[in-house]
Parts: C-alpha cells; structure tokens; sequence
C-alpha cells in the first residue's frame, strides 16, 4: 500500500502535466506529497527518512519553481537527490564499518559484511546511473520526454533493479543455508 501511495504525486504529476503545464503540475506535486507523507504517517504509521526527503524535496523543488517561474528546479529535482543518495552511500561505505543499507535491512535479512559493502557500491552506481540518465534528459531531450522519462523509465529502472538485487540477496541466503 505505501509503495502505491508514493507513486500516487508522480503520477498526478504526470497527469497534470498533459493537461496543463510543468508549473501547474508542480503546485500538484507539492499537494499531493504532503498528502502523502500524511496519510502514510497517520494511516499506515510507516514514515521513514526516505519519505521525509522525498516530501521536503519536492517541496523545496517545487516550490523553487513556482518562485522562479523556471521549470528546471523541478527537473533537476531527481539529479541531486540520485547525487546525494550516491554521496551518502559511498560516504558511509568509507567512513563506518557497518554499511547504510545493512543498518537499514539487517532486521530482515541476514549477510555478513562484505555482501553489506558490496551492495552499498552497487546501490552507489546505481544512484550514479539514475543521475546521468536524469542529468542528460534534462539537457538533451524534450521536456515532455523529459518527465515520460521521469516517471515511467526511471521508475521502472529502479523497481527492476530492487527486483535483481532481492534476487541476488534470495540467492546468496539460499547458498548460505
């Protein structure tokens, strides 16, 4: 359910989007993530700190872009937060011994780790990726592209690339046992 939810603003944007215009569209997507985040917090009492960015993010962007009548702070939206994701991975693979996403799952799954660390870098390039794709979509293509791109390639990329790493990680437990 939470994961349909979070996907709810970025499809209202997209809709909105087709509709109307990128500023229309980001008013929207600010409304609709603090809708969200609310109904995420007092409905199924799951918020955690990726929802927490993802409502001041769009916020912030949003609202820069609304400010500034200028649409490439929403654009640039997804660039900086893939950066920042990848800067505090890799920041964290170099400076703590326990890995960000092993403090994360280890409550669900059991590795040892040096198969910790080694999905903080795959993660890490994966971030790095879904930078690039963003950073060259939004210099180089149209911005309806742009936000198709956004919403439906980038989005699909990621749940595909969950999809391979839970399947790495159902391979290496089975191997493990």
């Amino acid at each position: 359910m939470k994961h349909f939810l979070n996907f709810f603003p970025i499809l209202i944007f997209f809709i909105i989007y087709k509709f109307y215009d990128i500023f229309i569209a980001s008013a929207v997507l600010i409304i609709s993530t603090i809708v969200t985040c609310i109904l995420i917090k007092f409905l199924l009492n799951e918020m955690d700190k990726t929802d927490y960015i993802n409502c001041i993010s769009s916020f912030l962007f949003g609202s820069l872009t609304l400010l500034f009548h200028n649409s490439n702070y929403i654009k640039w939206k997804a660039t900086i937060i893939y950066l920042i994701l990848a800067l505090i991975l890799l920041m964290n693979y170099l400076l703590n011994k326990k890995s960000l996403i092993q403090h994360l799952l280890e409550k669900k799954i059991t590795l040892n780790n040096s198969i910790w660390r080694k999905l903080t870098i795959i993660w890490s390039f994966f971030f790095l990726v879904c930078a690039s794709i963003n950073s060259y979509a939004v210099l180089y293509l149209s911005e309806n592209t742009w936000i198709t791109l956004k919403v439906f390639g980038l989005t699909f990329l990621t749940l595909l690339f969950m999809l391979f790493n839970g399947i790495y990680i159902n391979h290496l437990i089975s191997k493990h046992k």
